[in-house]
């Protein structure tokens, strides 16, 4: 793409503002990101993600995306007056003989993918994170130290910022209606507020789950299905500080739920209910869905008697975001063949954003080395699947988690 070309990034979440971010860190400021809402309102589903950021996968591509958003949030957080990433490490704690050896192995993976990782026993664990680890359950824990916490809020807008002070616009409260295209090939966007066309050479989708409301409009399949997930928070403790946390987060891959501190609350989601797929609307402004206890109520109350900060805490907010998944859990990256201009940066979630962000620039600017295989992440891969097998893949990867739960 040339130096001179426009490129228009649809969503200012987190993966939209790192889109921007890295393409004016490689030199390109001819780079305009819309978004609905004003930038005092975080958009989307970024606003509700409770903000792990955990390296290792089985996925070697996901453990690449990842390392590579460490990177970044680490050097922005550096940077800023006020961090928004956390280098706190993460405990995976195991509380049957199989997952403790399972952390042995996890160990050997790490290494072949450079990230450190040492199993603990439980009374190391413990002493780690004695608010979250269950002493009288955990066996051991896989730690690994580069991991951390991330206020996805906190991110964005430092995303934002440095992509603003590299040359980059956001226009705010400019929601588009739909793409517009021109003899098979996409010219722009419209805009909902005026109707007016937004002419670039290459526009981006950033908007998570309202990715393929927009590509539909111009005939584009995007293979994601939506679900619904829990994620609750204590009441303020008193004992606690400001600080946004002081200990690793926690993983009970053996019971599919996940712990952090947030400042004065503890926060807790669990994947261990039936899967809850969501239809996305063009008419609905926020990722956030109405949370129905029937659905998530014993899932969260098993998880609450696991964690020892919850079992006598008041409870406080609950939330019932919405996400994405693909049929192989790898994001929607670069470019759709069948309607030229048109990219995608979808189904990603904070922990792989930066690195997905970094992917699309080089791919767009053709500079440097990809950090994945640009097939391995590419949005026509499933092109050849109907819309159920795509449906029923990509949920049963939810599924998967409730039924060893």
């Amino acid at each position: 793409m040339a130096a001179g070309e426009e490129v228009l990034v649809v969503g200012a979440g987190v993966v939209g503002a790192s889109v921007a971010y890295h393409l004016t860190r490689l030199g390109h400021e001819r780079v305009t990101v819309l978004d609905s809402r004003g930038p005092e309102t975080l958009p989307g589903s970024t606003g509700l993600a409770p903000g792990f950021v955990g390296q290792l996968s089985a996925t070697p591509e996901l453990a690449v995306l990842a390392k590579d958003s460490v990177a970044t949030y680490r050097a922005l957080s550096a940077a800023a007056d006020e961090p928004a990433f956390w280098q706190v490490g993460c405990l995976e704690v195991a509380t049957t003989e199989e997952r403790l050896a399972q952390a042995h192995q996890d160990v050997e993976h790490g290494r072949g993918l450079g990230i450190e990782a040492r199993v603990l026993d439980a009374a190391e664990a413990v002493a780690l994170a004695p608010a979250l680890v269950d002493a009288e359950r955990a066996l051991g824990a896989l730690h690994i130290p580069s991991d951390g916490a991330a206020d996805p809020a906190g991110l964005t807008r430092l995303l934002v910022a440095a992509a603003e002070s590299a040359g980059a616009r956001f226009r705010w409260r400019t929601p588009v209606q739909a793409l517009e295209a021109d003899r098979g090939r996409l010219v722009g966007v419209r805009t909902g507020t005026t109707g007016e066309l937004l002419r670039a050479d290459r526009v981006v989708l950033a908007t998570g789950i309202w990715g393929p409301v927009l590509a539909a409009g111009v005939g584009v399949r995007l293979p994601m299905v939506d679900v619904q997930h829990p994620y609750v928070f204590t009441a303020e403790r008193p004992e606690l500080d400001d600080t946004p946390t002081d200990a690793p987060i926690v993983r009970y891959p053996d019971h599919a739920v996940y712990t952090r501190r947030h400042g004065r609350r503890y926060g807790l989601g669990s994947y261990a209910h039936r899967p809850l797929p969501w239809e996305p609307s063009a008419t609905r402004d926020s990722a956030e869905v109405p949370f129905r206890e029937a659905d998530f109520g014993s899932a969260l109350a098993e998880a609450r008697r696991l964690v020892p900060a919850f079992r006598q805490a008041s409870p406080g907010r609950r939330l019932n975001g919405v996400f994405a998944l693909t049929p192989d859990e790898l994001p929607l990256v670069g470019p759709v063949t069948e309607v030229p201009g048109l990219w995608v940066a979808e189904a990603s979630w904070v922990t792989h954003a930066a690195g997905v962000g970094r992917q699309v620039a080089a791919m767009l600017l053709e500079t440097g080395r990809l950090a994945v295989d640009p097939a391995r992440l590419a949005p026509g891969r499933f092109d050849h699947w109907s819309d159920r097998t795509v449906y029923e893949t990509a949920l049963g990867h939810y599924q998967g988690i409730y039924d060893a739960h």
